[in-house]
């Protein structure tokens, strides 16, 4: 069967001896890894968990965290991943959200969770945790539990344009076959070795990770907590990384490091891209840099999977994010819900066996969000070229990318609005060189209210995740407001942008 537990053990079988994961200093081996996986699972049942309870993660990048998605696949239990830089009301939601029975975590999270959720911490800085000893104690053979390919293996949270983010259900085919379509498009094999760079709670890097482990290849993860362009040019060098992940912002420091000769870059012979758009400037620095990389852009989602792969090449036209992979279908629908022919602009709706099942205890999201023939939305705006390839040109719901992060405004907003002196907010996003996108936000005052700066600050870092904090929050006298008395946040973005010609607050 197609379940990510099955890929595992197919891979120690076949290549026992070989490295599956390294992390720092740290090596195990694919049989090693199957064996630990095997135990990390009869540890999590011996806590009393039953097949198909939640159990969350709160952990960093690590042998860890890569185990931990493993040994619910081998479990039947389902896996939670929690951002790490989401307050403690985000985590307390997502937690109570998904119903999660379960917790793993890094003993920094000690203060972020609920009293009486059971908890196992693992070894991390701020000293020695019980989960090594339950692994230990465990046998090392695979639990007698059955696990079906459509089972769900994974609700990964994306915010929601209601406020509020939505746990998306993805199973073990779904999971899998993300890794097949993008091994036939990529060629990547098992003499790769690959870099998880990004945070594992991202289904960015966990989608990295089960593809090496699908293909027998060796999967780096990054052992730093913090991003220091440095650290990943050494790991670059010293484990003769052959292919990775990264947002555009990565990207540029990498075109630093190869233009200066500090980043060896024989090895590297395939880099994607996804979350923001690349730049025909940048992506001819990359190009020259590395004369022998395939360079791709992906486009997708944590609902789609990956939708369409497009191979850059010096001097390309940007804009299109390619052609729909293998078993994707990809059709526009106008405003009237009628298909659009070709060139024009309508919303996305895709269908691929790498669909997610829908969102966790929202049937009425998944079926707003899909169209009578199973194809699915999340908002997107585009169009599909006569030359087959797919368009984006703008976001339905406005979402913000801020380094690969997603924002949306709406979320952003009810916060702001919970200041008692806040009448109105409009929160967007503006262009940023380094970082793709900034949040800026608007609020205007209650009716012969003063808004107190400093408490709107130490509610944002109160209630919202870094990345979402507004880097500029301005109070003015009045905001565009529509027919329903909804604040138009596009004019109110337009008018700032006027008003800040060069992007900044003045």
């Amino acid at each position: 069967m197609l379940t990510v537990s099955d890929a595992l053990a197919a891979m120690a079988r076949r290549y026992a001896a070989k490295p599956a994961l390294i992390f720092g200093d740290r090596r195990l081996t694919f049989a090693e890894f199957d064996e630990r996986v095997n135990r990390a699972a009869r540890a999590l049942l011996a806590a009393g968990l039953q097949p198909g309870q939640r159990v969350a993660f709160l952990l960093p990048n690590g042998l860890e965290m890569a185990e931990a998605y493993f040994a619910v696949a081998r479990a039947g239990l389902v896996g939670v991943p929690i951002n790490l830089r989401w307050a403690p009301a985000e985590i307390a939601f997502a937690l109570a959200d998904s119903g999660s029975a379960f917790v793993l975590a890094d003993p920094a999270f000690r203060g972020a969770l609920p009293a009486g959720l059971p908890v196992a911490f693992t070894g991390g800085s701020q000293g020695a945790g019980d989960w090594e000893a339950r692994v230990a104690a465990a046998a090392a053979d695979p639990p007698p539990v059955t696990v079906r390919d459509r089972d769900p293996w994974v609700i990964v949270y994306t915010s929601g344009t209601t406020g509020r983010p939505k746990g998306a259900v993805r199973s073990h085919r779904s999971n899998v076959m993300i890794a097949l379509q993008l091994l036939a498009e990529l060629g990547i094999t098992a003499d790769d070795t690959g870099l998880a760079l990004l945070p594992m709670f991202h289904v960015n890097s966990m989608w990295l990770v089960s593809l090496a482990v699908a293909v027998g290849a060796t999967c780096a993860i990054y052992p730093h907590r913090t991003f220091h362009p440095q650290s990943v040019v050494a790991e670059f060098n010293r484990l003769g990384v052959t292919f990775s992940m990264f947002v555009p912002s990565l990207l540029t420091f990498l075109a630093d490091a190869a233009e200066t000769g500090q980043l060896d870059t024989g090895s590297l012979r395939v880099m994607l891209t996804s979350s923001a758009p690349l730049d025909s400037t940048l992506r001819d620095r990359l190009l020259a840099a590395f004369p022998g990389v395939h360079l791709y852009d992906i486009y997708g989602a944590t609902e789609y999977g990956a939708v369409s792969v497009l191979p850059h090449r010096p001097g390309g036209t940007l804009g299109s994010v390619g052609y729909p992979l293998l078993g994707v279908d990809v059709r526009i629908r106008g405003e009237d819900g009628r298909l659009q022919p070709e060139g024009s602009i309508g919303e996305i709706f895709v269908r691929s066996p790498a669909l997610m099942d829908g969102y966790w205890g929202q049937e009425a999201a998944t079926a707003q969000a899909t169209d009578p023939d199973g194809f699915l939305s999340v908002g997107d705006m585009g169009y599909l070229g006569r030359d087959g390839q797919l368009y984006l040109v703008d976001r339905k719901s406005d979402m913000i990318i801020m380094a690969g992060e997603n924002v949306y405004p709406r979320e952003v907003e009810e916060v702001l609005l919970h200041a008692p002196d806040v009448a109105l907010a409009a929160v967007f996003g503006v262009p940023d060189p380094r970082r793709g996108e900034r949040v800026v936000a608007l609020v205007t005052p209650k009716p012969g209210q003063t808004v107190d700066m400093a408490r709107l600050r130490e509610l944002t870092r109160t209630l919202l995740a870094d990345y979402k904090r507004p880097a500029v929050i301005e109070v003015v006298p009045e905001l565009p407001v529509g027919a329903s008395g909804k604040v138009v946040r596009r004019l109110a973005r337009q008018q700032w942008l006027e008003a800040h010609p060069g992007g900044s607050a003045v």
